[in-house]
């Protein structure tokens, strides 16, 4: 697994053995960061990584310029191996990692005042983390005017058109993998 665009272009990421965390696959998270980039959202940008794994979300979107990523979740190991591969990539100073139950953890950031310009969603798959994230993003003002959220879930995993603010922009499917994009409407 390797980061596919940018300036770290290449670089290879460390991940857990096993099955317990399911990586993004290169070819998926290229085409989410070519759909990404289409629409001039990523640089500049302040992200939040849900679910984050192994960072490889964020990580990218680091290596393509964003300013900041928020990388959440609930596992020690995983945190672990995000902190390493960020260290790794040289993006430490550009980054949090917190863990945190999801959704339930966003709560943390909202009474901080923090707000976001996009999230990266990728849930164990068919386990409803998907719709109560998306459902706490859409109605929790953590997400700026005009931000975008990414959703990686099973292709047969049905999703709304809208949660809150956030309305449903493009899907996509690649195998097994489905792909949601929802967009925040503008204030």
């Amino acid at each position: 697994m390797r980061i596919t665009g940018g300036a770290a272009r290449g670089r290879a990421l460390r991940a857990p053995r096993g099955s317990r965390v399911r990586p993004t696959a290169d070819k998926v998270r290229a085409a989410i960061f070519n759909i990404l980039a289409s629409r001039g959202v990523i640089a500049g940008g302040r992200w939040l990584d849900l679910f984050a794994g192994t960072g490889a979300l964020g990580l990218e979107a680091l290596s393509r310029g964003a300013t900041r990523v928020t990388f959440v979740d609930d596992s020690r190991e995983s945190c672990r191996f995000v902190r390493d591969n960020l260290e790794r990539g040289g993006f430490s100073d550009y980054a949090e990692v917190h863990k945190l139950p999801l959704p339930d953890g966003l709560r943390r950031f909202a009474l901080r005042g923090e707000r976001f310009d996009g999230a990266f969603v990728d849930p164990p798959y068919r386990s409803g983390l998907s719709q109560r994230t998306l459902r706490a993003l859409g109605e929790g003002g953590l997400l700026a005017s005009g931000a975008w959220v990414v959703v990686e879930h099973a292709a047969d995993e049905p999703l709304a058109e809208r949660y809150g603010a956030l309305r449903l922009d493009n899907s996509r499917r690649y195998g097994s993998t489905g792909l949601s994009l929802y967009a925040m409407e503008e204030e």
